[in-house]
């Protein structure tokens, strides 16, 4: 079965038929004299009918492409609305992306990588190729970018002449000691802090966590590269980033205090986890600048080098006992905000409005009168303070409950001035209400100001 003529060939074909009966009507008077009439009437005839022809057609597309225009805007139209959107979200990504390009230009800020792992090949080339100066902060506990990777390359740069300077934690302060908490588990800190050190102990656990074992580990290596050990020093302080200063570049990554809850890691190193930013040294931008001073105030107020370390690490049973000895009240509040359960009532986990301080004076005088039955009670012990509370250790707590109000009574003395100022404060406010009680061979009794709230200073 043949198929039926499609209406675009069939109005081809109408104009061709009409435009050949047009020339024939034309030219065949100048070639043929005698043409009969009715020829010239047949060719007039077959102009008219393609014409109606044509013109019919030319309707009929007219109103399909019509159509097909209709068909196509319709379908079309979600199309547009979401390219109209999506210039717009382009448009101000745009607009956001010139803003810190001109802001990063304005810094100096050249490039910025997601983590330190990003850098370690650019680093190490960084390294080998400098030419004036090379200064290393915090490398020696460093992820990725590691001291032993760069002793060759440091000792060729120190030999060549340049400008080394290399500044690495002392394991051996009360700085790295904190630091320590913060990087060991829970088990570990609990360890650490709860060791009796009446004695010197040489094996204290302390010596078995990471950043000790890595500050002997620096110290051995260094050993066997005397160049590069003459221009290392050990700071005390704490340094606040990681930064590399190579020539007129500056890498610097902020150091924070560990990872998010969220994320449990088995690695704890509180190091590596912001961004690593690239700065060049620019006319008329300070940050370079004052990054390169940075790490020059740190050099010149470090006053422990490789020997004074490798001294000090001899005799480091001594010191870290006396370091617990004059920070141990400081260590046990950090052990207690960062891994003790909060409803432990001596060193719960800090989440008050006024934080607390352990009393490290002489106790004074002082006792407790309930009012409502005018009974005394004597104060043995005050455990620790805060703007708003007190913690007691009294003889007994017989007859005391929660909600009841009492009335400081005593002397402040007269000195130390701290104690009077503080003993002073109590005194005054002297009306309190007894917000906990725990019982026990010492009873310990939280007073609170009446006029704050419980879950504001819940035990002083």
């Amino acid at each position: 079965m043949s198929e039926k003529p499609r209406p675009f060939a069939r109005m081809l074909t109408a104009c061709l038929l009409f435009l050949a009966a047009v020339a024939l009507y034309i030219l065949l008077p100048r070639y043929w004299h005698d043409i009969p009439e009715i020829i010239k009437h047949l060719l007039l005839v077959l102009c008219a009918v393609m014409c109606v022809h044509i013109i019919e057609y030319a309707f009929f597309w007219w109103e399909i492409f019509g159509q097909i225009k209709s068909i196509l805007e319709e379908a079309l139209h979600p199309t547009n609305q979401l390219i109209n959107s999506n210039r717009i979200l382009i448009e101000k990504s745009l607009r956001t992306s010139n803003q810190l390009i001109s802001t990063a230009a304005i810094c100096g800020l050249t490039n910025i990588y997601s983590s330190r792992k990003d850098t370690k090949d650019h680093i190490y080339n960084a390294v080998k190729n400098a030419e004036k100066r090379l200064w290393l902060l915090g490398i020696a506990h460093s992820e990725i970018v590691q001291l032993d990777d760069l002793l060759s390359s440091l000792d060729e740069k120190i030999t060549c002449g340049l400008d080394v300077k290399i500044l690495l934690l002392d394991a051996l302060q009360a700085t790295a000691v904190f630091r320590t908490l913060l990087e060991s588990t829970a088990s570990e800190a609990t360890k650490i802090i709860n060791t009796d050190r009446t004695d010197i102990k040489p094996s204290d656990p302390f010596f078995h966590q990471r950043v000790y074992s890595d500050f002997v580990h620096a110290c051995n290596r260094l050993r066997t590269f005397p160049n590069v050990g003459s221009n290392v020093r050990f700071y005390t302080h704490t340094p606040n980033c990681w930064l590399m200063v190579v020539d007129n570049t500056v890498h610097f990554q902020p150091y924070t205090f560990g990872r998010s809850p969220a994320q449990n890691a088995s690695n704890l190193c509180i190091g590596d986890n912001m961004p690593v930013f690239q700065f060049q040294k620019q006319l008329d931008v300070m940050t370079y600048e004052i990054l390169k001073d940075h790490f020059l105030k740190m050099w010149v107020t470090s006053n422990i080098d490789l020997f004074h370390a490798e001294t000090r690490n001899a005799d480091r049973g001594r010191i870290v006992k006396n370091l617990f000895n004059l920070h141990s009240w400081w260590f046990k509040q950090v052990h207690g905000s960062l891994y003790k359960p909060k409803d432990d009532f001596v060193n719960a986990t800090d989440l008050r409005k006024f934080p607390r301080r352990p009393w490290g004076w002489d106790q004074p005088s002082l006792s407790l009168e309930l009012e409502d039955c005018k009974k005394t009670i004597t104060v043995t012990t005050i455990r620790d303070y805060s703007c708003k509370g007190l913690a007691l250790q009294i003889e007994n707590s017989s007859g005391l409950s929660n909600g009841q109000i009492v009335s400081l009574q005593g002397t402040s003395p007269s000195e130390p001035f701290e104690v009077n100022y503080i003993m002073d404060h109590f005194l005054k406010i002297k009306r309190f209400m007894i917000t906990r009680i725990a019982d026990g061979l010492e009873p310990i009794v939280g007073l609170q100001t009446i006029a704050e709230t419980v879950s504001d200073d819940q035990s002083g």
